[in-house]
């Protein structure tokens, strides 16, 4: 199988990094990363200005870093720096949940997932559970304690070749299926959700004359179901996403 996998993370996350080391066993790869971390970019693309790609080593493995988005790499990865395009694109392991209807909008990890579906290429989101601790000591450092990378990474091994299996082996059409991994892990049955009717409010506080972005508290979708309360039990959430259903009903 080809396999493409990207972030919106960049390079230097440590569950990237974790992420190619367990899918060079199930294929061939090819890597394709934006340069710089590009959270909350969505599907967007680079419309005006040049956009650069430069062949890195991440760990001894040959990648591309190109100075856009998730989106960019995927769609210059499948028609500009492949010989031929992949059969599955993988995005993550994001730093951090993709849950709830709002934020499956704003994520660059399920943006570049969205793009291969455009090219009618099956994609595959994983995103990873944060707890406060590591999410502020990640911003801060942009690293992960020993033990919190260790936990992580032996769930992780241990759900991938689920993952693999029953879903990115056997799924053809070009669909999304975004994965949310639990911390801890309680349970590594995958449990097939819905998006939850969750939707942000204020995403920017000011400081003296600028504003930043500053996420501010928000309703979730309590029905057990969702996405993020399957995660919030510490169980594996599976959720289809088809853009080819998105806008197709007349209404009323």
């Amino acid at each position: 199988m080809r396999i493409l996998l990207t972030n919106d993370d960049s390079h230097d996350s440590p569950l990237f990094l974790l992420a190619i080391r367990i899918l060079q066993a199930h294929g061939e790869l090819t890597v394709v990363v934006p340069a710089q971390e590009q959270s909350w970019k969505g599907k967007s693309m680079t419309r005006f200005g040049e956009l650069y790609v430069d062949r890195i080593d991440l760990h001894g493995t040959a990648a591309w870093s190109v100075s856009g988005t998730p989106a960019d790499c995927v769609n210059l990865a499948i028609y500009n720096l492949m010989d031929t395009p992949p059969d599955a694109v993988v995005s993550g392991i994001n730093i951090g949940i993709n849950t709830g209807l709002g934020f499956f909008m704003a994520s660059g990890t399920l943006g570049a997932c969205f793009e291969a579906n455009i090219a009618r290429i099956p994609a595959f989101a994983l995103s990873q559970a944060l707890t406060g601790e590591d999410f502020r000591r990640w911003y801060t450092e942009r690293a992960f304690s020993p033990s919190t990378l260790e936990r992580m990474s032996a769930a992780t091994e241990k759900l991938l070749p689920s993952i693999w299996s029953e879903y990115v082996e056997t799924t053809r059409e070009p669909v999304t299926w975004s994965f949310n991994l639990p911390d801890p892990c309680r349970d590594f049955d995958i449990i097939r959700t819905r998006l939850g009717r969750t939707f942000y409010r204020q995403c920017f506080s000011r400081r003296g004359d600028q504003y930043f972005h500053d996420l501010q508290p928000f309703d979730v979708d309590k029905e057990t179901d969702t996405d993020q309360q399957v995660v919030s039990r510490g169980r594996v959430s599976a959720t289809r996403i088809d853009l080819a259903v998105i806008g197709q009903s007349l209404g009323d």
